[in-house]
């Protein structure tokens, strides 16, 4: 019963696949007949190409404006999301850093450096992303908004390089509906979006360039590698592997690379060709020296990522699966330790992590045609995409942890195979008007199912299912109202302006409350107006309170769900 109720969507999805597959069978017409407006609409706006790229920026934020009724502005809950936020404000405040806190220890948090400065440990992009949505119309959210938008844009344009234009944007508004609805992708501040954007402007690139040798399509390609090294740089130089092998294969080889990925090479000299490489290199100097700059202003040395220095200073956990654990260092308190040394430390079977990762890029719905268009597979096009994909896939497969966004990268790859295996299905059951005109169903099969699922994710917080959010879309933010810790926020500002609240935690050992971190602060601590600090021993305690004297003083303990004046 659990399992039945935790994997609700899923098994939804899988039944509204096996009855759409019956009703296909026996009326070959119906999913066609469903899809019969869209496709026009489709079509109409593929025919222009304006309206067809205004379309593809827009169609993932007027997807989740037109759920705005059932789903509203999702609050920050998980200590990533806190992390992120910290370094969107840092940005939008106009620097790289902030200066370490005098007395840090109180504020230490998970993926937060409080030594040598107070900064986020997370690569840039993400935050650069919500920074403007702060900066601009002081939402952060928004921002989200703005990556989900580009990277429909962006893919929408890669599309156009490896698919026809109606195939290009059917499949921008299957992402849209995947990711940019209910997907923690856009339903939280954990990222996934700016990936996925590097990714596909990097695939887009690449075919435009061996057909046509612009500079600009260097530009775009050398700028998506530039994001995804400020994104998922690990996962992005693998996704970058494969790229460069043909890359420079066609650049000092023949047009026997290009033949071989199935495209018209230009019929343009080695001279011209190497001319690309200037613009390249240059995008790619310039954003290494970016990098190594605020590498050096967050953890004063230019070759060292924040991330890497937070593995130092808490973490026993190795990058790769077949590492040692690390000695355990020093913890000032006993949730930190909890979470480095247990929750950090854990290592999940390759078998339940593939689960997670198919379950949030393809579900039932999208495999159907990955299994029944297999004869794309002898496309030499998606052959390489495949390339692309695997090499996404053993990246994340030898990391000690992660999560699915660590494989965006790939995600417009994935949806290009996708839809070529769609082509390609419709090839074979509408060839001839005989035996296989029974099939032809199939082939609107498995955008129906999409579409239908997107009432069915509506009516899920109705149904009382506690944790089928959280397991289905790993967006625990999805459907959760203000957060007891937004509700202390909201009293205390109507108590005055200014306070400190000492959190007492009584249950370290609580995998839920660990993931439930309440000790995060903005970039200027002292500034905001409710400052989070944990509770320490008494002679801390008391110079913390001296130093905020002018604060109203409050003990807080989550898992008592106590709030009271501090005496």
């Amino acid at each position: 019963m659990t399992f039945l109720r935790d994997y609700f969507i899923l098994w939804a999805e899988l039944g509204a696949l096996i009855v759409g597959l019956a009703v296909s069978l026996i009326v070959p017409d119906f999913g066609s007949s469903i899809l019969s407006p869209f496709r026009s609409l489709l079509l109409w706006s593929s025919r222009r190409p304006s309206t067809a790229v205004a379309f593809a920026i827009l169609i993932a934020p007027l997807l989740r404006l037109l759920a705005w009724p059932w789903v509203k502005l999702p609050y920050p809950a998980i200590h990533d999301e806190y992390s992120y936020l910290l370094l969107a404000d840092t940005l939008a405040s106009g620097r790289l850093t902030n200066l370490p806190h005098p007395f840090w220890i109180h504020f230490e948090a998970m993926h937060v450096l409080q030594q040598p400065t107070y900064a986020s440990t997370y690569p840039v992009m993400q935050g650069v992303f919500i920074a403007i949505g702060e900066a601009v119309v002081r939402a952060p959210w928004l921002g989200v908004w703005l990556s989900m938008s580009l990277f429909c844009g962006a893919l929408y344009w890669m599309l156009k390089a490896w698919l026809p234009h109606f195939w290009s944007l059917a499949g921008t508004v299957l992402v849209a509906i995947r990711f940019g609805i209910f997907s923690y992708w856009m339903n939280s501040y954990w990222g996934g979006a700016p990936g996925a954007l590097g990714g596909a402007l990097v695939l887009g690139a690449l075919p435009r360039i061996f057909r046509y040798c612009r500079i600009r399509d260097a530009c775009w390609l050398a700028l998506g590698m530039a994001i995804l090294a400020n994104s998922r740089p690990y996962e992005g130089f693998f996704f970058c592997l494969p790229v460069a092998f043909v890359f420079f294969a066609w650049l000092f080889g023949s047009d026997k690379t290009c033949h071989w990925l199935g495209f018209q090479p230009c019929p343009s000299g080695r001279g011209t060709r190497l001319r690309l490489l200037v613009p390249i290199a240059l995008i790619l100097v310039v954003t290494g020296a970016g990098m190594n700059y605020y590498f050096w202003r967050v953890t004063g040395n230019a070759f060292k990522m924040p991330n890497s220095l937070e593995a130092e200073q808490y973490g026993i956990t190795p990058l790769f699966i077949w590492q040692k654990l690390r000695p355990e260092p020093h913890y000032n308190t006993d949730t930190l330790r909890y979470f480095f040394t247990q929750i950090a430390a854990r290592k999940t079977s390759q078998a339940e992590r593939f689960f997670d990762y198919w379950r949030i890029y393809l579900g039932p719905a999208l495999t159907f045609p990955l299994l029944l268009g297999v004869a794309a597979f002898r496309d030499r096009r998606v052959r390489f995409l495949l390339a692309v994909i695997l090499a996404v896939l053993v990246a994340v497969a030898i990391e000690w942890w992660a999560r699915p966004h660590y494989a965006a990268p790939m995600t417009g790859a994935l949806f290009a195979m996708v839809l070529q295996s769609l082509r390609h299905m419709r090839v074979t059951f509408m060839r001839d008007s005989g035996a296989s005109s029974r099939w032809r169903g199939l082939v609107a099969l498995a955008p129906v199912v999409v579409l239908l699922m997107i009432p069915a994710q509506l009516v899920l917080p109705r149904i009382p299912i506690e944790q089928t959010i959280d397991i289905l879309f790993g967006a625990p933010t999805l459907y959760r109202q203000a957060s007891p810790r937004l509700q202390i926020e909201q009293f205390l500002m109507k108590q005055g302006p200014k306070h400190l609240i000492l959190v007492r935690y009584t249950n370290h050992e609580n995998d839920f409350r660990i993931h439930d971190e309440w000790v995060y602060n903005s970039a200027n601590i002292d500034q905001q107006p409710i400052v989070w600090a944990r509770e320490l021993d008494e002679e801390r305690n008391r110079k913390l309170r001296e130093y905020y004297k002018d604060r109203r003083i409050w003990l807080c303990s989550p898992d008592e769900s106590m709030l009271v004046p501090w005496d």
